[in-house]
């Protein structure tokens, strides 16, 4: 069998269809002679009889009308995958994953993927929680489109873009002497008890090193591994401790207060993707998240009060 192309089978289509060569003809923008020639090659291609002569124009066989049958759900493919593409360039369909560690994937991330829906509310996403260390394999190995964590970001080739950097900020109950005060300084909390994120993580590791260098002793009898639970201890009533100032869902608890601290201790937030392989769902959060940093984010202050 002869190898045949779209146009005659699109020829044969409008020709079946309309039930005459000379409408298909016009249909398609083509001459009689022309529609012909393509059913005479499209029948020697599928090595078949197609049509018969007949008084009210052109008459398919048995065997044209099964073909016929084929050729729909060709078209009808077609439109589903014209519709597709449609759909995900106007990103009216899509998914991302996004990777993040805990810190941003409870807080500041669920407000800036509200805000994303709002614009483009069909494309479907997962916010994957993961520590640090996990989040560049997750997205080399494209288990995430993106990655949101703390710079820096070691051991990966993969485009890292710098979202913002802030100081960290010391965290107490809300009821403690320092309400009254508009920044603390590490000297402030000599022999305070203090909630530390456990040894060997890189910001346990900061905060240590500020406070031996100036010789400052703390009671270090309590420790937990994210902000989160840090700051569920402090509002126990188990010391004081320093934080990351990029948390607004820990900021909204009222038992808590929030200074700035001194020496500043800055923390930069960061977001990784391999950019040139981003879908375009994908392509369209990686700037949004760009631009909503920058709009709604980057612009505000820490809490000097709270």
């Amino acid at each position: 069998m002869q190898r045949f192309n779209v146009r005659q089978i699109e020829a044969f289509r409008a020709v079946i269809t309309l039930g005459s060569m000379t409408k298909a003809a016009e249909l398609l923008g083509i001459s009689q002679p022309a529609v012909s020639r393509l059913m005479l090659d499209f029948q020697e291609a599928v090595g078949f009889r197609l049509f018969r002569k007949s008084r009210g124009g052109a008459e398919p066989t048995d065997d044209a009308r099964r073909l016929f049958e084929q050729v729909e759900k060709l078209f009808v493919g077609l439109d589903e995958l014209n519709r597709e593409v449609h759909a995900i360039k106007n990103l009216t369909s899509g998914s991302i994953t996004v990777a993040a560690m805990g810190l941003y994937a409870n807080g500041l991330l669920a407000d800036i993927i509200a805000r994303f829906r709002q614009r483009f509310p069909d494309i479907a996403i997962r916010l994957d929680s993961q520590p640090q260390d996990r989040i560049p394999e997750w997205v080399a190995s494209r288990r995430a489109d993106i990655g949101v964590a703390t710079l820096p970001i070691s051991g990966s080739t993969l485009s890292v873009r710098e979202l913002m950097r802030r100081p960290a900020l010391c965290v107490f109950p809300v009821y403690h002497e320092f309400a009254g005060r508009a920044e603390i300084h590490a000297a402030d909390l000599a022999e305070r008890s203090f909630v530390s994120f456990p040894r060997g993580t890189p910001f346990r590791f900061e905060i240590d090193t500020l406070f031996d260098r100036a010789g400052i002793d703390r009671q270090l009898m309590t420790e937990a591994t994210t902000h989160e639970a840090v700051c569920n201890l402090v509002a126990a009533g188990l010391g004081v401790s320093i934080v990351s100032p990029f948390s607004p869902h820990i900021r909204r608890n009222p038992a808590l207060a929030f200074r700035r601290f001194l020496p500043a201790i800055p923390i930069s937030l960061g977001m990784i993707a391999d950019e040139g392989a981003l879908s375009v769902a994908a392509r369209e959060f990686h700037q949004f998240v760009l631009d909503d940093i920058k709009n709604h984010v980057a612009g505000e202050s820490p809490p000097a009060a709270q």
